[in-house]
């Protein structure tokens, strides 16, 4: 399903339907491909024939993202507003190790602004070999060295993305990304291992998007988004508590849940500064930071600031 079109279950709720209709009117254009993405090579400590070696990939990632149709329905609506952070060091002849920082957004249908959807972390698994000329294609039933890992990344950003409009969309872009998971480890590629005992990897994060365990929590974020951020410019109250009503069901779900989350983790990573300023010197219902501080201990202290502000 497309990210335009209606959830699969029928809301009563009547701002969720205005919500709709309001993406509807609004996300008019159709696009071919989804991602709107600027890469920024990090370099320090590299040669000057190093980093003139490598400086063409910057920009041939940037072609490649911006024109690549990633999912299989035609895009409509605002691409995907994506920042890349690539941490490099050179190991050998043409050959480098990189860290990926990556940043997602949502734009919002209230005032058009965005909200940080998804920060990826991805420390020091990622080795590669590249020449100037190198060029990338698409298919999720292969694995390259260097563009897997994007295209990996962006098919994750494009399900979040779509999970945001309506409920449990992201599927068939998960599935996509876990083909290329199963391809690279079947490779013994580094950073790709099936055994990975990592809390924190490329396995934990599309294990929890790929699982339906988490369906519940996923079908929360899009709460999250249309009763509230879409809603937050034009009816704050309303958005605050309807994004409170969604916090208590996310605490809910991890209470029963058991298991640690990288995915939830990383939400809360990625949200924590955006909800403190949702709820600062909130007092309409005191239980949210109670709850906050359960989803999201490292982030306490946050909290506490929120709650006490005035």
């Amino acid at each position: 399903m497309n990210k335009n079109i209606l959830p699969n279950k029928k809301r009563n709720k009547m701002n969720k339907l205005l919500i709709l209709l309001t993406l509807l009117v609004l996300h008019t254009t159709v696009f071919s491909q989804e991602i709107d993405a600027i890469v920024d090579l990090i370099t320090e400590g590299m040669t000057q024939d190093q980093v003139m070696n490598i400086t063409p990939l910057k920009y041939s990632l940037e072609n490649y993202l911006n024109s690549q149709q990633f999912s299989q329905n035609e895009w409509e609506g605002p691409k995907i507003p994506v920042n890349i952070s690539i941490q490099l060091s050179a190991i050998g002849t043409n050959t480098y190790a990189g860290s990926l920082f990556i940043i997602s957004k949502r734009t919002l249908s209230d005032d058009g602004s965005a909200s940080t959807a998804i920060m990826f972390e991805d420390r020091g698994k990622w080795n590669f070999e590249y020449s100037p000329g190198l060029s990338f294609s698409y298919d999720y039933n292969r694995f390259d060295n260097v563009a897997s890992i994007f295209d990996f990344y962006m098919l994750m950003i494009i399900g979040l993305d779509l999970d945001s409009y309506g409920e449990l969309d992201g599927d068939q872009s998960y599935q996509r990304a876990r083909r290329i998971f199963d391809i690279a480890s079947s490779r013994n590629a580094s950073g790709w291992s099936a055994l990975s005992t990592d809390s924190y990897d490329r396995l934990a994060m599309i294990n929890d998007l790929s699982t339906p365990r988490l369906d519940q929590f996923r079908k929360l974020i899009f709460e999250y988004y249309v009763d509230g951020l879409d809603l937050l410019a034009s009816d704050r109250e309303t958005a605050q508590q309807n994004i409170a009503s969604t916090i208590h069901r996310m605490a809910d779900f991890k209470e029963r849940y058991f298991t640690p989350s990288y995915f939830i983790d990383s939400f809360f990573f990625t949200k924590c500064q955006e909800i403190c300023e949702i709820f600062k010197g909130y007092k309409a219902d005191a239980r949210v930071f109670r709850d906050l501080m359960f989803l999201d201990v490292t982030n306490t202290v946050r909290y506490e600031a929120a709650r006490d502000a005035k």
